[in-house]
C-alpha cells in the first residue's frame, strides 16, 4: 500500500537521521513523497507530472544509507525541473504554504478565545454576591459558554487536512498547532529567499511577515494562558 505525500503536507518521520535531513531538502525544494510498505520506505519524486522525472529511491534501513541518502541530496540540488517552472511556481508553492499557516492559526485562534470565554463564564459565577447578583451572572455565564462552543466549532471547521484538535483542545495540542504553522511559515521564507528582489518577490515577503508576526502573538497568548477579565471581541 502506497501513498503520496505533496510538498505542503506534512510528510511521515523516517527513522534514520541522514535519510530524515535528505527528505527536509526535498520537501523544501518542493519534491513530493511516496511511501510504501516493506523494505524501500518509499520515494522522492521532483514532479510527479514531467516526462521524465528525477527520482530517488528511500530505504527504511540497511547498509550504506548514509550514503545513499548524501548521494540522494545531491539529486535533489542538482534537479532543474522545477526550476523550470520558473518564480510562478515557487510563488504558487509559497501561496500554499501560508495559507495552510493562516488556517492553522485561525484555529488556533478561535481555540484560546473559547478558552477566554470559558474563564470568564468560571469568573463570573465565582463572583456573584447575592441570589439576583447570582441570576444576573449565571446569564451573562451561559452566554460566555454559548460563545466558547462556537468558537470551537469554527476552529475545527477552518482546521486544515492533517491537522488535529481534541474537543476541547488542550494547551499542548493548541502548542503543537502554532509550532506547525511557524514550520510552513520557514519553509514558504526558504521559496521566497530565492526569488529575486521586486514585485512579485516582494509581496510573498511581506505576507510572511505578516503571518510569522501571528505565529508570535499567538504563541504569547498560548504562554500568558486565558484572560479572564477581557471583555468579548466582537
Amino acid at each position: 500500500m502506497s501513498h503520496w505525500y505533496q510538498p505542503h503536507e506534512r510528510w511521515p518521520r523516517h527513522p534514520k537521521s541522514w535519510w530524515r535531513e535528505t527528505l527536509d531538502l526535498a520537501r523544501a525544494a518542493g519534491w513530493h513523497l511516496q511511501t510504501v510498505d516493506g523494505h524501500t520506505w518509499g520515494r522522492i519524486v521532483c514532479d510527479p507530472d514531467a516526462d521524465k522525472p528525477c527520482k530517488v529511491l528511500v530505504f527504511s534501513s540497511g547498509v550504506g544509507g548514509e550514503s545513499a541518502a548524501l548521494t540522494a541530496r545531491k539529486t535533489v540540488t542538482r534537479c532543474d525541473h522545477l526550476a523550470a517552472a520558473g518564480a510562478g511556481q515557487i510563488l504558487l508553492r509559497a501561496a500554499e504554504l501560508l495559507d495552510r499557516a493562516e488556517a492553522m492559526l485561525a484555529a488556533a485562534s478561535r481555540c484560546l478565545e473559547a478558552a477566554d470565554r470559558r474563564a470568564q463564564a468560571e469568573e463570573l459565577l465565582l463572583g456573584a454576591a447575592t441570589a439576583a447578583d447570582e441570576a444576573e451572572k449565571l446569564a451573562q455565564a451561559l452566554l460566555r459558554e454559548e460563545d466558547g462552543e462556537r468558537l470551537v466549532v469554527e476552529a475545527f471547521a477552518v482546521l486544515p487536512h492533517g491537522s488535529e484538535l481534541g474537543c476541547p483542545p488542550t494547551p499542548a495540542e493548541l502548542d503543537v498547532l502554532i509550532v506547525d504553522a511557524s514550520v510552513q511559515v520557514d519553509e514558504a521564507q526558504q521559496l521566497a529567499d530565492g526569488l529575486p528582489a521586486g514585485d512579485p518577490g516582494d509581496g510573498l515577503r511581506a505576507r510572511i511577515g505578516q503571518v510569522r508576526a501571528r505565529v508570535e502573538d499567538l504563541g504569547e497568548r498560548l504562554r500568558r494562558g486565558p484572560d479572564a477579565h477581557g471583555s468579548p471581541s466582537a
